[in-house]
């Protein structure tokens, strides 16, 4: 009989070299479920994963759904890990009701991820996309980018205050005139003097460009809604390389139409599959197909350390990185 049993749900890597090599510290008794071996793509539905997940000493997951249907079902896990940073598809407060760790990976791609938050921001301000876009068209006029405005004496807004947010900072010091931050859990501001942190309404109010920064939850989906976008700068641009729920995404089209926001850079909407989606047509978005994180070393860290973190709860108890307390 097999000491572990481990279920990987699904993932898009070109294999799980990394994983295995994690899973040796494990011993020779150990069975893995690749789901993607069984289903193309893998088992994101959580009935038909039940069959395979009930007796699972451990879940890997990627897009899989884990609500409480699924977890109160699973008789003997110790570990959800999830292959990314946020964990919002699985039902966290139930896993801890359980004793199931769950886990995911923080710092994986900050670099990655604050440079594309950068590269959405230098595009937004200087209307680069925009301008591409007409000139493509054979109908740029330089009448109808105006106002950009010098970065220098611009503001950039950041809502949330964690590892990437602060990687964005250190990059964009020294193109903006002013930084703001808004996170009403970070108690470290004397450790960033060139940093002011403000309320939202003031980093709203205040900022030419905004950055969203902040784990999706119940607590920040549609935290950027119709309220706030009346609350912005005239013309002022967003972007949002996190989570799509958080923003109203009907509430940004409204912004968009009526001139409100002038520009907008998502690598995120709270669809996964952007196919056909209203934005990709809007002239004032540029839309990237969330591959902020992407870099070949990002890819194979997360991959060892999505194992390691199943390793270690299931020979210490406690994975590397947990979400919830135990």
């Amino acid at each position: 009989m097999n000491k572990y049993k481990i279920v990987i749900t699904d993932y898009y890597y070109p294999s799980l070299e990394e994983e295995y090599k994690e899973f040796q510290r494990l011993g020779p008794d150990l069975e893995i479920i690749d789901c993607t071996k069984i289903v193309p793509g893998g088992i994101k539905d959580p009935d038909q994963l039940l069959p395979y997940a009930e007796d699972a000493d451990a879940l890997i997951v990627q897009f899989a759904s884990i609500p409480a249907k699924l977890i109160d079902r699973l008789k003997k896990c110790k570990v959800i890990a999830r292959y990314a940073i946020g964990v919002d598809t699985i039902d966290v407060e139930a896993a801890g009701r359980k004793g199931i760790c769950v886990a995911n990976v923080p710092d994986y791609c900050i670099d990655e991820v604050a440079d594309t938050a950068a590269a959405h921001i230098l595009c937004c301000m200087r209307k680069l996309m925009i301008s591409r876009d007409m000139l493509l068209q054979g109908d740029f006029q330089i009448e109808s980018i105006r106002p950009v405005r010098r970065l220098r004496e611009s503001t950039l807004g950041l809502l949330g205050f964690g590892n990437i947010s602060k990687n964005l900072a250190g990059k964009m010091k020294g193109f903006f005139g002013r930084v703001l931050v808004s996170d009403p859990y970070f108690r470290k501001q004397t450790e960033y003097p060139d940093i002011e942190f403000v309320s939202l309404e003031e980093v709203l109010r205040e900022s030419d460009v905004i950055s969203i920064h902040v784990p999706l939850s119940d607590a920040t989906r549609n935290m950027i809604s119709a309220k706030e976008f009346t609350m912005m700068k005239q013309g002022a641009a967003l972007v949002n390389t996190s989570r799509g729920g958080i923003i109203d995404e009907d509430a940004l089209w409204e912004a968009l139409e009526q001139g409100r926001i002038s520009c907008c850079g998502l690598d995120v909407l709270s669809a996964e599959d952007f196919v056909g989606s209203r934005f990709l047509g809007h002239p004032g978005v540029t839309l990237t197909p969330h591959i902020s994180w992407c870099s070949e070393e990002a890819m194979l860290e997360l991959q060892r350390k999505t194992a390691r973190n199943v390793v270690e709860a299931l020979r210490s108890g406690r994975p590397v990185y947990c979400v919830n307390q135990l």
